[in-house]
């Protein structure tokens, strides 16, 4: 049966049924069987309407009197009788009906039924997140705050109860079940042509290639977001054509390595982030030696960094084993990073940066401190693992503080809610200092210290004026969009950083001719963002901007010629 929940309540109910309807129609044949008398002193029978009328009041209530006439001794007997077999009937169907209301399978089906319902009724563009974590919390938020739908799905009914209480600025409908199944998925929505992604940010790596795969076979367009720290995982789900992985090691490592080759690459990337403006200063790296506490996968991937550099460095680790030609070269001891002896042996007090990268917060910040000590002017960069100790991290005065967390929130929201700002960074990371720098200073000067981003797609639904435009053949140059409304000479301060066009890539597009489908990611004010909304949708404003006179309606037109 479709609905489940029906025929859980029908096989649980079944002879319970049975025993009320086998009660009642003994019940019933006995009364009918059993003459009695009229207030005449005539013989008669009940009638069947009659005796199912008496037996149905007398089985719930014990009575409310004889009907239609009083009963003689051998049917008030009779009646007796049938007070005790159905009673307990009732009993039985009312235990029975207890037993399957609070039964797990039905309440699992009925709220099945209802979340199946909500996300059919979803009718923006939305995403399945998979399992509840502080990380995906805030995931939600930011895609809520981005306009898109959330479904979320966990194991854990606890932790969907937890959730029920956070406030969202959107409904979010919930399931408590297991991920991993296909049934799971398509119960939340994965075939639907709205489902534009899935966030699956397990800690067993495995999961999430799982969800790579079955995601690949449901609905290969969906975009699947998925944690993947080793390389051969990480391999596996690319190999899907439709995940995107996240490595926050490998995030960390490329950060590193712009630091270090365009630093003010870091300062758009925060831009864009929202963690701070512009005007911030560019991180500066000390020259020296670098002492790294960790290695496993987070050492390896700043090692390819250091030696593409020529950077001097040494690693601690008291886990973990390198190869030989490491421990030979000196640039790997195996011992533990928090013991002072130990840094003192690989010259702490020389040296010019400290990367603390244990997987243990209490330890990174135990290793910071004794550094400190021992040499005050050290650089520190640290990480934190989880957001719960921001606070006692920012209070160490450490340089640059990554936050693995943090990594997960930024990476998957914009992947997921804003490709454009997410190819627009994918882009400028691959850029010279030198052209970074010229960004970054054309954008304070002819925008603002800390612009708005806006992206506009060449549609009917949000480019109104614009679209019908094109549509007729006519060219519009991406500089109109640009005008200021109150004198179309002047341009307004806005700045195009991206144009997105049939896969291709254009950085900070100019007299270029405008086509349908097209998407563009804007840097301007709140004023101007006002006015591109309007060129692009409003046909007055678009026909003032494109030859700098009004447009006349054609009603009015015809009344005053």
């Amino acid at each position: 049966m479709n609905n489940n929940a029906l025929w859980i309540i029908l096989q649980k109910l079944r002879i319970p049924l049975l025993v009320i309807i086998v009660t009642y129609s003994i019940a019933i044949l006995g009364m009918v069987l059993i003459p009695g008398m009229d207030d005449k002193g005539n013989v008669y029978h009940l009638s069947f309407f009659d005796a199912f009328y008496f037996v149905s009041y007398m089985a719930s209530t014990i009575g409310f009197g004889e009907a239609p006439y009083a009963f003689t001794y051998p049917q008030k007997l009779w009646v007796s009788v049938c007070i005790y077999i159905t009673v307990v009937g009732w009993f039985y169907g009312l235990g029975a009906l207890v037993s399957a209301v609070t039964d797990k399978t039905l309440k699992f089906e009925v709220m099945r039924n209802r979340f199946r319902k909500k996300v059919r009724e979803l009718e923006g563009n939305f995403v399945i997140v998979l399992g509840y974590t502080h990380v995906n919390a805030e995931i939600i938020k930011k895609l809520h705050n981005a306009n898109m739908e959330v479904v979320l799905i966990d194991n854990d009914e606890e932790k969907i109860n937890i959730f029920m209480l956070e406030e969202m600025k959107q409904d979010v409908p919930v399931m408590v079940a297991d991920a991993l199944l296909t049934e799971t998925l398509q119960d939340a929505g994965i075939l639907q042509s709205n489902c534009k992604g899935i966030i699956s940010l397990f800690e067993n790596e495995e999961h999430n290639f799982r969800i790579s795969i079955l995601t690949k076979f449901l609905n290969p367009n969906v975009k699947v977001i998925a944690k993947s720290t080793y390389d051969d995982i990480s391999k596996s789900i690319l190999d899907t054509d439709i995940a995107k992985v996240i490595n926050p090691f490998e995030v960390f490592a490329k950060r590193v390595d712009v630091a270090l080759r365009s630093p003010h690459t870091l300062v758009v990337e925060n831009w864009i982030y929202g963690n701070s403006d512009l005007s911030e200063e560019p991180l500066s790296l000390p020259e020296g030696k670098y002492v790294i506490c960790g290695y496993g996968r987070f050492g390896k991937a700043l090692q390819s960094k250091f030696n593409k550099y020529g950077i001097e460095h040494v690693f601690i680790d008291a886990k973990r084993l390198a190869n030989h030609k490491m421990i030979e070269e000196g640039i790997f001891v195996r011992a533990n990073p928090d013991d002072k002896d130990i840094l003192l042996d690989v010259g702490i007090k020389e040296a010019a940066a400290l990367i603390v990268g244990t997987k243990n917060d209490i330890d990174n910040l135990s290793i910071v401190i004794t550094a400190k000590k021992l040499n005050p002017d050290i650089y520190i960069i640290a990480r934190e693992n989880t957001m719960q100790e921001v606070s006692v991290f920012q209070a160490a005065n450490i340089d640059w503080l990554f936050v693995i967390e943090q990594i997960y929130i930024n990476k998957a929201s914009m992947a997921i809610a804003n490709p454009l700002k997410h190819r627009f960074l994918k882009l400028i990371l691959t850029q010279k200092e030198n052209w970074t720098k010229s960004l970054i200073t054309l954008l304070k000067n002819q925008v603002d210290v800390n612009p708005l981003l806006k992206r506009l797609d060449i549609e009917e639904e949000s480019a109104y004026a614009l679209y019908h435009e094109l549509l007729n053949g006519v060219e519009v140059k991406i500089e109109t969009l640009l005008c200021s409304l109150k004198d179309r000479d002047v341009h307004n301060p806005t700045l195009p950083l991206l144009l997105y066009r049939d896969g291709d890539e254009i950085l900070l597009p100019t007299n270029i001719n405008l086509q349908i489908g097209d998407q563009i990611l804007f840097a301007c004010t709140k004023e101007s963002l006002e006015e591109i909304e309007l060129i692009a949708s409003n046909i007055y404003e678009l026909h003032y901007a494109m030859y700098g006179k009004e447009k006349v309606n054609p009603i009015l037109r015809k009344i005053f010629s």
